[in-house]
């Protein structure tokens, strides 16, 4: 009987223990919401007269809102730029910049010749104390000496710049890069890391190229990827389906990820949000599927009407064929005008 009434006094105190416990935690959920919770200490969405900072990585930002997404990178040395953005946008860019890092602004690297990735070019340069001269004898370099910014972009995106098209008029003076190369890739050197330009031939254009910052593990991926519409493939610029799909595949052999196809390299595209490998690999399916569906409608002789009432793409057009600028019909007429001159 004892046995039993001692049972009965400890489980009365294990009640009343796990009780408290219970009581304690509703005390504090109702003390601390629960949405609050969960998102304390999350970074919160900066933005400067317009433009979003977007960190990618603790060194590198993308900047959205100026036109094409622009990616920074910073350290001891100064400031990459990869892009200018759009025609009078420069000044909320360089605002923004200015609110991550005072350091002087030591490269502007264009990916591609359109208007919504170098409209900018002039100020910025401007803004950074004009284009670097040659070091000094026994000088420190361009980082020591403070001797303004580089300026490089592909041989065929200068071209174009210089040239003008529609939508931008030429480029001249310092707004026109002054450093070029038309070999497969180019290297830099800058805050402690490697930076590859690496040349994608006749993919969105003839002048496209990635920006890989090896070391923060970041790829600027400029128009050949995106995540808001189909690749913009400039025919008449060089542009090409078969081109844009060899630049996603140099693009997944960059891209390392994490775990579960996840995370790891971090990919800034032309325009959307910023990926992993996994969302490129996915991209760079859908035009796989979409290419060799157009070009067995090619074989059958079918017209570019008739391929349009076929809707070759129609499963992806809720994703990307929204784009009032650039609809699933101009990407399909595209893919049938280039493949069809190719067949």
């Amino acid at each position: 009987m004892l046995r039993n009434q001692l049972l009965a006094g400890l489980g009365a105190i294990a009640f009343a223990g796990t009780a408290a416990v219970f009581g304690a935690a509703t005390v504090r959920a109702q003390q601390v919401p629960l949405v609050r919770a969960l998102t304390e200490g999350w970074p919160q969405t900066v933005k400067v007269e317009g433009i979003e900072l977007l960190p990618v990585r603790k060194d590198t930002y993308a900047l959205i809102g100026g036109g094409a997404n622009v990616t920074i990178q910073f350290g001891d040395e100064g400031v990459v730029i990869v892009d200018s953005g759009a025609r009078g946008k420069a000044a909320s860019l360089l605002a923004a910049i200015r609110q991550l890092t005072p350091r002087p602004i030591r490269y502007l690297i264009n990916t591609n010749g359109d208007a919504d990735h170098v409209a900018g070019n002039g100020e910025i340069v401007k803004a950074a104390g004009g284009i670097a001269g040659p070091s000094p004898a026994g000088g420190g370099g361009q980082a020591a000496q403070n001797l303004g910014i580089r300026t490089i972009a592909h041989e065929n995106a200068v071209k174009e710049m210089i040239a003008g098209t529609k939508e931008l008029a030429a480029l001249t003076g310092d707004a026109v890069p002054d450093s070029t190369f038309f070999t497969p890739r180019k290297d830099i050197f800058a805050n402690g890391q490697g930076i590859e330009l690496l040349a994608q031939p006749a993919s969105h254009s003839d002048g496209d190229l990635f920006v890989y910052f090896r070391r923060s593990d970041v790829v600027s991926a400029g128009d050949i990827y995106g995540t808001e519409s189909y690749p913009r493939i400039e025919v008449s610029r060089g542009g090409s389906i078969n081109g844009e799909l060899d630049a996603l595949n140099t693009l997944l052999e960059i891209t390392i990820p994490e775990r579960n196809q996840m995370g790891g390299t971090l990919v800034v595209p032309g325009h959307g949000r910023v990926s992993n490998e996994a969302d490129v690999l996915e991209y760079r399916d859908m035009l796989t599927i979409i290419r060799d569906r157009v070009q067995e409608m090619l074989k059958k002789g079918m017209t570019l009407q008739q391929v349009k009432a076929a809707r070759p793409a129609l499963e992806y057009d809720p994703l990307y064929g929204t784009d009032k600028t650039w609809t699933g019909e101009m990407f399909l007429e595209a893919v049938y005008r280039d493949l069809g001159q190719k067949k």
